[in-house]
């Protein structure tokens, strides 16, 4: 490998206009645009190569948490301090639904492949599942087995996977009704899927990220050197699944390599804490977003 000549290190744009603390800042499905969220209630929808804000969304009592976008980038969901999933319109800026159930602050929201369900991850330790395609504001299904707050989820075509502070990671198989779980010991904080499907990254609060494999669950590797100890900081993997990301309390982006956990980069992104890192889908092009209310891109 030769040095960090491959990673996107250099700022290219600093996406500005958030009021405070930026929680979130995802590319959409083909990485042409991004969604951001944050403590001043709003969402904000931008072109991050050319750094243009694009659209602002005001409806959330409380601050943004997460927010995710559908495949064809008709709809985004959001969710936050006011324990309401949100399912919006994205050229008009319509609330279309509002899924009412959690009996506490929502953590996270993610779309399944083909966007006609919406999973939340919530403070009062369940994954809810909502239709989008009913009338109805019933969750279709919830998964109460978390023994604390459930604070991150993914979704692969037939599983959905949640992280908890209770220490563990556990994968539900919607088909057969079965649930795995791997108890890591640690709270965890996120959990991001590799994009060949067969490993779970989960970020710990003992600041390490951890590789698991997700048949087995066996622990395939520890990530060290960053601070993650009282925020939530997010974790990803490059798109070629070469390299880990990991946001830092002290404001450090780190790139390690999969395989050998070597640090092989890590930079200032930020003045204060990292909350979120997103990766393009293609490019190699990240998001990263902080505490100081900026949105960074990063290029090679």
């Amino acid at each position: 490998m030769s040095g960090t000549t491959e990673l996107p290190t250099k700022e290219a744009h600093v996406l500005k206009g958030h009021e405070g603390a930026v929680l979130a800042a995802r590319f959409n499905g083909d990485g042409n645009y991004a969604l951001t969220c944050g403590k001043d209630r709003t969402i904000r929808l931008w072109n991050p190569h050319r750094g243009i804000l694009i659209k602002t969304y005001k409806s959330h009592g409380r601050e943004v948490r997460d927010v995710h976008v559908t495949s064809d980038n008709a709809k985004f969901c959001s969710c936050g301090g006011d324990r309401q999933v949100y399912y919006w319109d994205v050229s008009t800026g319509r609330v279309i639904r509002k899924f009412r159930g959690h009996d506490g602050e929502v953590n996270a929201v993610k779309f399944n492949d083909t966007s006609s369900v919406v999973v939340s991850a919530g403070f009062d330790r369940s994954l809810r599942v909502w239709d989008c395609r009913s009338h109805s504001v019933e969750p279709v299904q919830i998964i109460d087995t978390f023994l604390d707050t459930v604070m991150s989820v993914v979704l692969t075509k037939t599983e959905i996977i949640g992280g908890s502070v209770d220490g563990t990671v556990r994968t539900f198989d919607m088909r057969i009704g079965r649930e795995m779980s791997d108890n890591l010991g640690q709270p965890v904080n996120c959990i991001s899927i590799s994009n060949d499907g067969n490993c779970v990254l989960a970020g710990c609060l003992d600041s390490t990220l951890r590789l698991l494999d997700r048949t087995t669950g066996e622990l395939l590797q520890v990530y060290k050197g960053h601070i993650s100890k009282s925020f939530k900081t997010d974790c990803c993997l490059t798109n070629s699944d070469a390299h880990v990301i990991g946001g830092s309390e002290d404001g450090l982006v780190f790139f390690w390599d999969l395989v050998d956990a070597k640090v092989v980069s890590k930079f200032r992104a930020h003045d204060l804490v990292v909350t979120s890192v997103s990766y393009h889908p293609k490019e190699d092009c990240m998001l990263t977003s902080s505490v100081d209310g900026t949105v960074r891109v990063w290029k090679i």
